[in-house]
């Protein structure tokens, strides 16, 4: 979607996501069982209202940024008492390199072209410090949920669903997800997957990657 569509996303109830995903919870978690939270400078791209910007507050990270395409969901991320946001496109991240030590991008690559895609991976590379780690994920080849309305090519949909109309997502094979990450040093990848309560006939799959530089 283009930013105007974003902003019109995040006038909508159920954007305003609250809680973290439990999937980050638990990748964090590990991680920082490795490693002191102290010192660590954190990114969270694709923010959206903020949710996961409070994870790394309590997990103690010394610093801790969010950036977002949609103005309104900074504002929304603004109103819950973040402060430090940035609105850019993750396709040129406006940061230096190896900048931060923990990188998010949780929901937000597949919201666009494959090679669109590709570009925002880039620039994850780049601003991830060495020894740092991506926590990311890609919408699956597998997915029913989103995977409605035009189909422009290559696994790629214009989707006509409700709070997404309009927005183009990619769906993502196995080795489409090594072939996007494989710029990282270590890359592991895994998937979550479930069904609509009331309509097992929808799969919602995501990709869950943990890629280290």
């Amino acid at each position: 979607m283009e930013s105007r569509e974003w902003d019109i996303h995040y006038t909508r109830g159920k954007s305003a996501l609250t809680y973290p995903d439990e999937n980050l919870v638990r990748l964090l978690g590990h991680e920082l069982t490795s490693r002191k939270a102290t010192g660590l400078r954190a990114l969270d791209t694709g923010c959206g209202s903020g949710r996961h910007l409070f994870l790394l507050e309590n997990r103690g990270m010394e610093f801790s940024a969010g950036t977002d395409y949609s103005l309104n969901a900074l504002e929304i991320c603004r109103a819950s008492g973040q402060k430090l946001l940035v609105n850019c496109d993750n396709r040129a991240l406006p940061f230096r390199d190896s900048s931060f030590d923990i990188v998010i991008a949780w929901g937000s690559l597949h919201y666009s072209l494959k090679d669109e895609t590709r570009a925002m991976a880039s620039e994850l590379l780049r601003i991830t410090a060495p020894g740092g780690v991506l926590f990311a994920t890609l919408r699956r080849d597998n997915d029913t949920y989103l995977r409605t309305g035009e189909h422009l090519g290559n696994n790629v949909w214009r989707t006509k669903l409700d709070d997404l109309e309009g927005s183009t997502v990619s769906f993502y094979s196995e080795d489409e997800v090594k072939l996007i990450f494989s710029g990282f040093g270590e890359l592991k990848y895994g998937f979550m997957e479930r069904s609509i309560v009331g309509d097992r006939s929808k799969v919602i799959s995501h990709w869950v990657i943990s890629a280290r530089r």
